[in-house]
């Protein structure tokens, strides 16, 4: 058997990381499966903690949280909610967890739309910087208000879910599509549950002053890794002859996906130039 040109082993190295070919398929799929799970064990930290980090807030005396407590009080009254601590906490929890939502819920189309122009890998490598700016908030938020600002933070830099399923439409065959939405949702399935559970172990072993501590720094470390993991692993998807002429067309079909009429008119999530 003769040894192989240097211009074959060149176009069989290509051939690997091609997205578009099957083994760069499957690299692709699998270094997606392992960022998005990453990104959702240090997301998911945070769900068990909630009930207790506002009590933690309550009983600081926190002007800002004091406020927001009256508003909430005032919600509870009109719809006749028991004045209880357990509802106050779930009420409370809701509007947190409500507010990081809805953020998500208006950044992940516009930064969608913002990765047909610049490509997925650059928009999916800042929204890691925001969540490690949001996790850096919560390790240091000794008031309620730099918690909350950790969460609007959070919430509008959640968008790597949204562009990890770009990433997996941009891939050529659709054997490679369907198995790759499929680890995206094994992703899911894992992270929802050992996430959690790994919060509720680490605040369990801190003191009770700082029990939101532990859990706050590993959700940091997590996505520290998950950044280094994507800058090293993930190659670009979208090629710059199929991207959008101009960002500006992107964010106006990002805009109409706003409306909530429009969660009843969906199509398919590809946007590119030959589409």
């Amino acid at each position: 058997m003769e040894n192989k040109t240097q211009g074959e082993m060149k176009k069989d190295s290509l051939k690997d990381t091609n997205p578009y070919s099957e083994c760069g398929s499957s690299r692709v799929i699998i270094i997606v499966f392992l960022a998005l799970l990453i990104d959702l064990l240090g997301f998911t930290l945070i769900l068990p903690l909630f009930p207790s980090i506002l009590d933690h807030y309550g009983k600081t005396d926190d002007g800002f949280y004091q406020s927001l407590q009256s508003t909430v009080d005032w919600f509870a009254d009109m719809v006749g909610v028991p004045h209880e601590r357990k509802y106050n906490s779930v009420l409370f929890g809701g509007l947190i967890g409500s507010i990081f939502s809805l953020l998500q819920f208006v950044s992940s189309p516009l930064t969608g739309a913002a990765s047909d122009y610049f490509g997925r890998r650059q928009l999916m490598i800042m929204t890691m910087v925001g969540l490690i700016v949001s996790y850096g908030l919560w390790a240091v938020s000794r008031s309620f208000g730099v918690f909350l600002l950790s969460r609007v933070v959070g919430g509008i830099s959640k968008a790597n879910v949204s562009l990890s399923t770009a990433i997996i439409a941009d891939l050529h065959s659709q054997e490679a599509r369907s198995k790759g939405m499929a680890m995206i949702g094994v992703a899911f399935s894992l992270g929802f549950t050992v996430g959690p559970m790994i919060g509720a172990y680490f605040a369990m072993t801190t003191t009770k002053g700082t029990f939101y501590l532990c859990p706050a720094i590993l959700a940091l470390m997590f996505a520290l890794a998950d950044l280094m993991f994507i800058s090293l692993f993930l190659p670009e998807t979208l090629p710059k002859e199929k991207r959008v002429t101009t960002v500006s067309s992107g964010f106006q079909e990002a805009t109409d996906l706003l409306s909530p009429l429009a969660l009843f008119q969906f199509t398919a999530v590809t946007r590119t130039k030959d589409s």
